[in-house]
């Protein structure tokens, strides 16, 4: 699963690095444009045998269809356009899931807002370390509850279990209200995807891959059980442009900092020396 998604985030980083090049050289690209260069960047890392799922590529308002799979070559990509992008890879021996949400040009400060608050959902769930037993519901929760603090939802499950070269939304582990009670047990994959959604308005989703792993440098439970904690699979950096460094709280700000660190040396040495550049901007430590 791991050396799946590191080809996964490969071709996911130089499909965002070469449609920014393209925006910022004045070309149009349509959504259909976009999903079909990200394929062709998929079949080129070895072992890729077909996506995961039909992509999902919304422009603007079409981000705001939670299932949007219907990527159109008449919507360009237009100035001050959010574009959702939900994609994944079956590569030999692994099954990737990640969503990343850019912005076309600079974003305005109500995407800003809600963006970080999106990302900032995502974080909390990706921090959270979590005695043996703890159910998907629960952990929802603590994803959800900075939403509910703002007054506002999301309409789905925080995320879903995925298999290894099987199915990208795979049982019995569930993160949702409506989940079916199942602990998460080490080696469990799982996804976390908080989200914002206004008809007409957009959508903003940022989706990662984690694996359930020990934590031992927890004190010992009360009841003796073991401490549990998230590791990420995925290794693609969020928009920058989108975030308001204001909102994050200094150990949000770290989280950030760690995951862009591991996802640049992980993944830089990968690149061919045009995308390098693209990638050290895109994990620039937080001010």
């Amino acid at each position: 699963m791991r050396r799946a998604h590191v080809h996964a985030a490969a071709a996911k980083i130089r499909s965002l690095a070469r449609l920014e090049q393209l925006l910022d050289a004045g070309q149009g690209v349509s959504e259909r444009a976009y999903s079909e260069m990200l394929h062709e960047e998929y079949s080129s890392e070895e072992g890729f045998s077909d996506l995961s799922f039909t992509t999902i590529a919304a422009a603007g308002a079409n981000g705001s269809i939670v299932h949007y799979s219907q990527a159109s070559d008449d919507v360009l990509l237009t100035d001050g356009d959010l574009f959702l992008v939900d994609s994944g890879a079956q590569v030999m021996g692994g099954t990737t899931d990640d969503t990343r949400t850019v912005v076309v040009g600079s974003g305005t400060d109500r995407q800003r807002r809600l963006y970080t608050l999106v990302l900032r959902c995502h974080i909390q769930l990706a921090r959270q370390k979590f005695p043996e037993g703890t159910s998907g519901a629960a952990l929802d929760a603590v994803a959800r509850s900075l939403m509910w603090n703002a007054g506002l939802d999301y309409g789905h499950g925080t995320g879903h279990g995925v298999g290894a070269f099987l199915n990208v939304h795979e049982g019995p582990q569930r993160l949702s209200p409506h989940g079916s009670g199942e602990a998460l047990k080490p080696g469990m994959v799982v996804s976390n995807e908080p989200g914002y959604y206004e008809e007409g308005w957009g959508g903003i989703r940022l989706e990662n891959l984690y694996v359930v792993v020990p934590d031992d440098d927890m004190p010992p439970h009360p009841s003796g059980k073991g401490w549990l904690r998230f590791e990420p699979l995925t290794l693609i950096p969020f928009d920058q442009r989108l975030i308001d460094q204001e909102q994050l709280s200094a150990a949000e700000a770290a989280w950030l900092d760690q995951y862009h660190e591991r996802v640049l040396q992980t993944m830089e040495p990968l690149l061919a020396s045009e995308y390098r550049a693209w990638l050290r901007d895109a994990c620039a430590p937080t001010a």
